[in-house]
Parts: structure tokens; sequence; C-alpha cells
């Protein structure tokens, strides 16, 4: 997704998509020990780092991200590839735009937004974005939002001299464009999650991400 945040400074969300060698070792073990459930929702999946991981714990899977970075090509498991031509011969996968997402008639048992609410520098589309996925749970759904709120490596990051502050994080300018990482607290994620409808369930904190469980009330 594409946000102009000023005059000429447009955000691209899939800049901060991280490659799958980048897995959080924690994440994949707490997606591992899920009870299964029929059907779920990875919004923001970016480079498909932990579709395998939640399709175990799961009948069916939607995954949902900008048109760009569903169609734009990038290296997938080390190959060349669009994301709906890497899932396109699942019969377990659907793919979704956001706008797509946004009207589709269709209920989960749980959602995961993985790192994704960070990577927006519209506070009012955060909320927004949680809004979407509550509307698209069941009654007893649930969704994992995943954000970090300490990263070393964005403290050496905010220091580069193409870096400049922005609401609660930072832009970075490259040849890609201007790219934001947020480092949002763990207060400020169940407070929007509480704005959006959600009722909190659990929160863990680990190695300077927030995992919070919430549910559709």
């Amino acid at each position: 997704m594409h946000y102009e945040i000023r005059r000429g400074i447009v955000v691209k969300t899939e800049n901060a998509a991280k490659p799958e060698t980048q897995r959080s070792a924690f994440l994949k073990s707490l997606l591992a020990d899920l009870p299964p459930v029929s059907a779920s929702v990875d919004y923001g999946c970016g480079k498909l780092r932990y579709c395998e991981a939640i399709l175990e714990r799961t009948d069916t899977l939607a995954i949902v991200d900008s048109e760009i970075q569903l169609s734009r090509m990038q290296t997938l498991k080390g190959m060349k590839s669009t994301i709906r031509d890497a899932v396109r011969r699942s019969n377990r996968i659907r793919v979704y735009n956001d706008a797509e997402f946004d009207r589709l008639d269709g209920d989960f048992d749980r959602a995961f937004c993985i790192n994704v609410l960070s990577a927006i520098p519209v506070l009012a589309r955060r909320r927004q974005v949680m809004e979407v996925i509550r509307s698209h749970l069941r009654p007893n759904g649930t969704c994992l939002y995943v954000v970090q709120y300490r990263n070393s490596d964005f403290n050496r990051m905010r220091a580069m001299h193409n870096a400049r502050s922005w609401r609660d994080g930072f832009l970075i300018y490259s040849l890609r464009g201007f790219s934001f990482y947020g480092l949002i607290s763990p207060d400020c994620l169940i407070s929007t999650a509480k704005k959006a409808g959600f009722a909190i369930c659990h929160v863990r904190r680990n190695e300077g991400s927030v995992y919070v469980w919430a549910s559709r009330r």
C-alpha cells in the first residue's frame, strides 16, 4: 500500500516486507501450538514468511496484501515469482488485495496481522485495518497482532543520513522510495485494538516484540 504523507513523500509499505529467512523462531513456535481451525486470514502477508506455519493449523487460508505486493515480481523461497503465482496451485489458499478483502462476504475463525501496523505511517489507517479485520471474524474469532516496540536495528537505521523522524517511527529513503518503520508500544497497540472494537485476551512480550491476542466482542 502507498501513503502520501506529504507532497513528494510516498511511503511504500512493500519496501518493509522481510524475506522468509527472517522468520521469528518464537513466533513459529507459538503458531505451531495453536489448535486447528477451519478458516484463517493472514492480513499483510508480505513475502509469505509465516504462510506455511499458519497453513499447518487451518483448513483454508486467505492471504491479503496490496495489489502491488501480490503482483510484483520478487524473490520467494529463492525463486523469482509473484505471490499470486507462488500459491496458484494450492486449493487451500485464496489471495485478496486489500480492496477485495474489504468487500469480501466471508468470516474467519482466526486472523493474523504480523508486523504490519508498524509499516503504516498513518495512525488512523492502523485502526481502520483493525476494524476491517474484526468485521471479517466470526463471533468467537480472534486475531494475533504482532508489533515491535524495541529494536536495536531500528536505532541504528534511525541514525542513518537518509532517515528522518515521523510520528512514532522514522522514514528511510532509498532508490526504492520511502519506507516507514514504526515502534508501537504495547499500551498503544492495546488501546488501538480496543478502539477498533476488540476485547484483549492475552498479551505477551518477547525480545522487543509484543504479541496481543484480541477477540471480536
